[in-house]
């Protein structure tokens, strides 16, 4: 079935390019939350080192250290909410190095944008011990429609598209003339 669009373009991502989209991402939809839950256990360890120091004092030993765990477990929480945004970024992004810069495709119609795979010839067949020949079969194409949820962030080098908070594609802005950048910018104009 072809479809009408209005651009339609292969790109590759490079890995350090991924690595500066899927940070501003995160700046955006992923620091701000776990900002929030690391000041929160932060100011909950806080209180119970305080309560635990100054309200239980003549108590046994029992009782202080119960809050003594409790106490270090709020700050290792506080310490992973604050961390494991960074961590998840780099393994993501060691992830996608060993795949290399597969080839991709846009194709961008009135109130959608439909983004897929290319395979090169040799990707689309892998051989097993037995020399057995399987189809490497590409996922589908994925179609993203313009609604209400669809963001579209534009950066120095790149696009960030965001279909909603949880996904993201990143489409980069090399090999793309001015007016094939423009149609790229009108996508969110068309809901």
């Amino acid at each position: 079935m072809e479809e009408n669009y209005k651009l339609e373009k292969e790109y590759t991502i490079p890995s350090d390019i991924f690595r500066d989209a899927y940070k501003d991402f995160q700046k955006i939809y992923v620091f701000p939350k776990s900002r929030i839950k690391t000041v929160i256990f932060a100011i909950a360890a806080l209180i119970v080192l305080i309560a635990g120091s100054t309200v239980f004092e003549d108590t046994g030993v029992k009782v202080k250290y119960i809050f003594y765990l409790l106490f270090m477990g709020l700050c290792a929480l506080s310490f992973k909410s604050w961390g494991d945004p960074n961590k998840m970024r780099e393994n993501l992004v060691r992830s996608v190095q060993t795949l290399g810069e597969p080839l991709y495709k846009i194709g961008i119609g009135s109130g959608f944008a439909d983004i897929s795979t290319i395979a090169d010839d040799d990707s689309t067949n892998v051989e097993t011990e037995d020399d057995e020949v399987i189809d490497d079969l590409l996922p589908e194409k994925t179609r993203l429609t313009v609604n209400e949820k669809f963001r579209l962030h534009e950066f120095e080098q790149y696009f960030l598209i965001v279909p909603d908070s949880e996904m993201l594609y990143i489409l980069p802005k090399k090999g793309f003339s001015d007016s094939e950048l423009e149609i790229v910018r009108g996508i969110k104009n068309e809901a």
